[in-house]
């Protein structure tokens, strides 16, 4: 999407200098070649190495991540009018993803599905093709979810039907309740989660009954059995303990925090003292880590020592070696943005602009990583990196841009750092 689509929209000077000489794209692509292009000074990607399927759950997270940044950055609205500017820009961008979404991304029955984008370089038309029909119920949630936050930013005439189309997604969840007690415990998980992050945003009773209703059904089927699982995912152990977190905020019911404690006993066991890092024991090749496994392991830990008991051990030590193993000093991480300089808000503890608040460089960007302008590759996640037990280090994998091994972690990143400030 040209800049200009977004410009022509009533934006503040700030807002417009924002968007100048930047061309956010309305959607993204599966796969792509992490190595830019440099012009006049300027990183592009190369777009002749992309190829064009369209997820459309890893778009429903994008546009989340976006929302939620908006959030973020919404905390400046007193304190700095450039980066407040980014709450506006987030949420305009928002509503053309999610207008996109609606018009393209749909089968005949209406509900999202992935498609391959045909459209030709010159055509001024979206030419894009489903390689099936096949739908999963957990990127309709995440979709509502997205449309209903975005119906928050203003009363317009569109974000009024996005409201609307958010609650229409809904009761096709309440009309076909009985097809979801049937999904797999992966889907049921996913799906979980988008119920619990669209009722944050909405408060709504049916989603509220609903939720724990099918978390009721993962904990009969998964966390009661899970010392007998004998295929127990480490992805889906995590996702079954951010879920159990949400439902905990979302309700304050004592029994979400005792399944948590339950989960994080089960998430420890896959720590590995001796090597510094957790280790996938159940799974088919257990040294072989994606970037969400990784991020979901921290975050799952992370969220463990901010609710644990006092007298609980400490979880500090096997975080920060996982963090910087198996994350920072893997390779798994292309290259790091460097540091915010010394005049911005971002760079101080409270945004305070004070001396005593100022956050190390360290902080931001390891010193002994490489920045993207100097490589030309963008800092991005790869697929995966795989441990060698005989060396006793990672082997970097291929470097490469899959959108889901991206995306999904930011998301959870940004939306669970959100909501724990609250």
């Amino acid at each position: 999407m040209n800049s200009k689509e977004l410009r022509s929209k009533k934006l503040s000077d700030e807002e417009i200098e924002i968007l100048k000489n930047t061309y956010p794209l309305i959607s993204i692509y599966r796969k792509s070649n992490p190595k830019l292009k440099q012009t006049n000074d300027k990183l592009y990607w190369a777009d002749d190495k992309i190829k064009k399927e369209i997820n459309i759950g890893t778009n429903a997270f994008l546009t989340l991540a976006l929302l939620e940044l908006g959030e973020y950055y919404r905390k400046f609205e007193e304190i700095d009018k450039n980066k407040y500017s980014y709450y506006t820009v987030y949420n305009n961008i928002c509503k053309n993803q999610l207008q996109f979404y609606a018009s393209n991304m749909r089968n005949e029955e209406g509900v999202f599905i992935n498609k391959t984008d045909l459209t030709e370089p010159s055509s001024k038309d979206y030419v894009l093709e489903s390689k099936d029909d096949k739908f999963k119920f957990s990127d309709q949630a995440l979709l509502m979810a997205a449309f209903y936050k975005s119906s928050l930013f203003d009363d317009s005439k569109d974000t009024l039907a996005y409201n609307s189309f958010s609650l229409d997604i809904l009761k096709m969840f309440l009309e076909y309740k009985q097809e979801l007690y049937h999904l797999s415990t992966e889907e049921l998980l996913k799906l979980s989660l988008g119920l619990n992050i669209f009722y944050d945003y909405s408060k709504n009773e049916d989603a509220y009954l609903l939720m724990i209703d099918l978390f009721e059904l993962i904990n009969e089927n998964y966390v009661n059995h899970i010392e007998l699982n004998s295929q127990l995912k480490v992805e889906n152990l995590c996702l079954c303990y951010i879920n159990a977190y949400l439902l905990y905020k979302n309700t304050g019911f004592i029994r979400y925090k005792d399944i948590m404690d339950k989960l994080n006993m089960e998430l420890l066991k896959y720590y590995n003292e001796e090597l510094g890092i957790f280790i996938k024991v159940k799974e088919k090749d257990p040294l072989k880590f994606s970037p969400t496994e990784i991020c979901l392991y921290l975050l799952s830990l992370t969220l463990a020592s901010q609710h644990s008991d006092t007298d609980s051990p400490s979880l500090s030590p096997i975080i920060a070696s996982v963090y910087k193993k198996q994350l920072l000093n893997s390779g798994v991480i292309l290259s790091w943005p460097e540091a915010p300089n010394l005049s911005d808000r971002e760079r101080y503890n409270n945004f305070s602009l004070n001396s005593e608040d100022l956050l190390d460089e360290s902080d931001f960007k390891p010193s002994y990583v490489a920045s993207c302008d100097s490589i030309n590759l963008a800092s991005v996640f790869i697929k995966n990196v795989k441990y060698s037990e005989r060396k006793t280090s990672f082997k970097q994998g291929k470097s490469s841009f899959y959108s889901e091994e991206n995306i999904i972690p930011f998301f959870y990143i940004i939306y669970l750092n959100n909501i724990s400030s609250h």
